[in-house]
Parts: C-alpha cells; sequence; structure tokens
C-alpha cells in the first residue's frame, strides 16, 4: 500500500468522533430537508445525501450545518475540490462549526495546497481545536513539505496528547526517519510497532517496512562474498557439429562436470552518497569428469566507479579477466565499459551502454587466418519493467559490435536481441525464463570453405531458485543452444542441465 493510502487511513482513523456533536450551536434550526439530507449521510447514502445536502443549501445558504454536511458528502466522494468551500464556510460563518476545520485541512492536504493547510494549521492551534488531531494533520502536512525534524516533533507531540493515537503516529515517525534516510532509527521505530499490536494493519505494513529496510541492509553492506558449487550435464562439450559427415571422428561429446565459483565485493560510497566505487573479483572452475583438455580455470577483476543522480546512475566497469584451458593460459582479456540506468517512475528503467575488450588468445593459432586476437566495439540500449512490488521484472535488450581481429576468418558484425523475466512464484522461489539471438555476419570469405560466414545463435535458459536460507539458494537450471551456421563445422545444438547451490555472506 502506497504511502498516500496509509496517510488516508490514519486521518480516517483519528477523525471518527459524534457528528451530532460538531455544531458548537444548537439554535439553528434544522429544515426537513436538511434532516433527510444528513440521515441519508449517516447511512452512507452518500449519493442520495449530496443531492438532499444541496437543496438545504439552496434553501438555506447560510446554514452552517448545511455547508459542513454537504461538505463532508463531497469529502466522503473524494472530491476535494467541491468539498473544500463548504467546509471553510462552514467555519467561517456563523454559528461556527469549528470539528469542519479538521475535515478542510485535511482536504487541502490531499490536494497538495500545502501553504493554505499550514495557515488553517495555524488557525487550530490558536483555537485550541482538538490539539491532537491537528498536531497530527501538521506532521503529515509538514512531511509533504520535507520538513521531516518538525513532523517527528509534531508526531511526537500528537501522541503524548492522544496516547490512542500512538500506533499511527509512530508508523508516521518510522516513514520521516524513512525519508530522512535515517535507516537504523527507522527500522527501530517499526520493530517496536510490530511488538505492541503484532496482528494490527499497521503491523503489517511496518513488517512490509522493516523487509526492505533488512534487504537494504543487506544490499548495502561494502563486503560481501558469495560461493557456488554445481553439478552440471553437458551433452556437447566440444561442440561437435550437427552434420554427422562432418563429425563422424568424434566420439566423445558428453560429459559431466563439477563448477565452482566466487565472488568477493567491496562497495564504497562518498559525498553523500552522489559518488562511488566498487571493488570485485570473480572466480570459475569448471572440471570436467572425463574430458579434461575442457577444464576451465577464470579469473576476473573489475573496478567500477560510478555516479548517483536523482533518478540515474552512471558507471565506469573496468575489468580483466585471465582464462586458463587445461591448465594452460588461453585467453587475457582487458575490457571498459560505460553504463547509464535511468528510472522512469518506480517500475521502469532505461539502460545504455558501451562496451571495448581487446582479446588475446595465447595459444599458438593453427594459421594467420584463424588468429583470434583482436578488438571488440560495441553498445546497446534495454528496458526493464518491475512488477510485484520490484521483486519481478521484465527485461528487453538490444546491442550490436564489431571484432576486428588479426586472423580474416574471425572479423565479424553482430546484432544481439535478449529477454528475461523473473517471478517471484513464492516468497522464497524465483522462476527465470530468458532468450537470446545472436545474428554474426562475418566480413571475409573463409580462407578455407571459401564462404562468408553467417551464424545465428539461439540460447534459451531458465532458472529455478529458492532460498533455503537468508540469501543462499538452490539453484536449477537448463541452457539449451543451437548455433545455426552456413559453414557445417560451426554448426551444432548443446543442453547443459545444472543443479547447485550458492550462499551469499
Amino acid at each position: 500500500m502506497s504511502r498516500r493510502k496509509l496517510s488516508i487511513a490514519a486521518i480516517f482513523v483519528i477523525l471518527i468522533f459524534n457528528i451530532t456533536a460538531v455544531c458548537e450551536s444548537q439554535q439553528e434550526k434544522i429544515s426537513p430537508t436538511l434532516e433527510q439530507g444528513i440521515a441519508q449521510y449517516k447511512h452512507e447514502n452518500y449519493e442520495e445525501a449530496l443531492v438532499l445536502l444541496k437543496k438545504a443549501r439552496d434553501e438555506a445558504s447560510t446554514s452552517t450545518i448545511a455547508a459542513f454536511y454537504l461538505g463532508l458528502t463531497y469529502k466522503q466522494l473524494q472530491n476535494y475540490d467541491a468539498a473544500i468551500p463548504n467546509l471553510r464556510e462552514a467555519v467561517t460563518m456563523n454559528p461556527k462549526i469549528k470539528g469542519a476545520l479538521i475535515e478542510l485541512i485535511d482536504c487541502l492536504y490531499q490536494l497538495n495546497r500545502i501553504g493554505e493547510a499550514r495557515e488553517w494549521i495555524a488557525e487550530a492551534e490558536k483555537e485550541g481545536i482538538r490539539p491532537a488531531q491537528v498536531a497530527f494533520l501538521k506532521g503529515l502536512i509538514l512531511m509533504k513539505d520535507n520538513e521531516e525534524e518538525g513532523a517527528v516533533e509534531a508526531f511526537e507531540n500528537a501522541k503524548t496528547l492522544d496516547p490512542s493515537m500512538a500506533q499511527s503516529c509512530d508508523y508516521q515517525i518510522g516513514v520521516a526517519h524513512l525519508k530522512m534516510k535515517n535507516f537504523g532509527q527507522a527500522k527501530d521505530v517499526f520493530q517496536k510497532l510490530v511488538l505492541v499490536d503484532p496482528n494490527s494493519n499497521m503491523a503489517n505494513f511496518a513488517n512490509e517496512y522493516i523487509d526492505s529496510l533488512s534487504k537494504r541492509e543487506e544490499a548495502m553492506k561494502p563486503f560481501k562474498l558469495t560461493f557456488g558449487a554445481a553439478w552440471q550435464y553437458d551433452d556437447n562439450v566440444v561442440l561437435k557439429p550437427s552434420d554427422t559427415t562432418v563429425s563422424a571422428a568424434i566420439s566423445d561429446k558428453a560429459d559431466t562436470r563439477q563448477v565452482y565459483t566466487a565472488n568477493a565485493e567491496y562497495d564504497k560510497k562518498f559525498c553523500n552518497d552522489k559518488y562511488g566505487v566498487k571493488g570485485q573479483y570473480f572466480f570459475y572452475y569448471g572440471k570436467q569428469t572425463d574430458l579434461g583438455f575442457y577444464d576451465v580455470l577464470s579469473n576476473t577483476f573489475v573496478i567500477q566507479p560510478s555516479a548517483y543522480f536523482k533518478n540515474g546512475l552512471l558507471t565506469f566497469p573496468l575489468g580483466y579477466n585471465h582464462t586458463l584451458v587445461n591448465d594452460k593460459a588461453y585467453l587475457s582479456s582487458p575490457t571498459a565499459s560505460g553504463v547509464y540506468n535511468h528510472m522512469f517512475g518506480k517500475s521502469n528503467m532505461a539502460q545504455a551502454f558501451i562496451k571495448y575488450q581487446y582479446k588475446d588468445y595465447l595459444w599458438t593459432p593453427s594459421s594467420d587466418d584463424e588468429d583470434r586476437d583482436g578488438n571488440d566495439l560495441g553498445g546497446g540500449l534495454g528496458w526493464y519493467t518491475f512488477f510485484a512490488k520490484n521483486k519481478g521484472f521484465v527485461n528487453v535488450r538490444y546491442s550490436m559490435n564489431q571484432e576486428f581481429t588479426q586472423g580474416n576468418n574471425w572479423d565479424y558484425f553482430g546484432n544481439r536481441v535478449s529477454g528475461t523475466v523473473l517471478i517471484p512464484v513464492l516468497k522464497q522461489l524465483n522462476v527465470t525464463f530468458s532468450g537470446d539471438m545472436f545474428f554474426q555476419n562475418f566480413d571475409h570469405t573463409h580462407s578455407f570453405f571459401n564462404v562468408k560466414r553467417h551464424d545465428q545463435v539461439y540460447t534459451l535458459s531458465t532458472l529455478a531458485a529458492y532460498k533455503f536460507y537468508k540469501e543462499s539458494e538452490l539453484q536449477f537450471q537448463y541452457t539449451y543452444v543451437k548455433d545455426n551456421s552456413n559453414i557445417s563445422l560451426y554448426d551444432y545444438h548443446r543442453n547443459i542441465f545444472s543443479v547447485g547451490v550458492q550462499v551469499k555472506f
């Protein structure tokens, strides 16, 4: 539930009072039409009440009781613009109905007419009208005017004046601390609120904030460690071509492997969280059961300066990867990137990125044309839509890249389209579906096959992640890869099944 709805609910609770006692003077004569309109209002027949009360106002334009009830009716129908003039007359004409002042302030608050609301707050404080309710409304108005410290003081005053309002006041105090980024104090307030009455609606709202704050604390920890271990079955480790006339000599292609991963991260923010720098280390080791030639060991180091804006984040990841295959140095690759993310509202985010990578393959190529050393330059755009309280998302992305290699056989221009959907099925269970289409158009005629190579690589993947303890997950994954190439040697398909565990600290 939004803060606005919570505020409305809180106001509704504290404004319950005996309607028949609102009039400060009982001398005003009540007409039959007005009496019928009040009766319809009390029975919550607001549409019928509106017709009768408008007629009553026409019959007696100076009646403050008619003005008051007509204002209340418009307010119940959420027509605050129409309610305000009637409620204003109820507190300015004689006999004054002082209780109408609270309703008038509330309507002005709902329409974000903060300046006028503050004027009537001052009038209510001067007249001493319902001090606790006025203090609570004052706190809400100060919060909307970004004066959180004054708001906390007002809420504290309200619960002192009327202890029955303590729960609503404490909830708003917690929200005020959130706005001031006093996250520890906010969490303490919400936890105390839950302890007082665990079954109340306010406690349910507070629990949602506590969950969010706990996740934020976890996300904001400067140092994080993640370890993973998985067992995988791969039915085409060697990328055996689909064409049997080409692959007849290849017998063993399927194998199982054990995969071990680790990630260490240190994140530091400074200058009031406007800037930051993140250092990361990634480790990957895949040990084949039988096909040991394809054992892979990879180390990646990343440093990422960041700049934070009101609705955006600009990062510059700089990285270096070193990979061994069969215990021999295989690839050395530095990268430099730029990524900008911009939020639109609370549920949509656009992304733009560029990337440069140099690839130095450390094994001697079979010929000069097969030399894959070179530069890779690319960029793209992406879009995220979040749902289920931002626990799930849909992402689509388009990117392109140009690889310039030493050997003519590996120069290509690529287009990639990908999409991902993460669905929070249960509180502990997330399911992710992703698809990727990568189109490679090679620049030169292949030196051996005497044609220009064109590849279409399709990848489908699904992942089920079950949280069994805090941020630790049991993961089940299936991945399918199909490379459609006009050169049969590079045409293959592949299925990978994986089950593993990931533990975060």
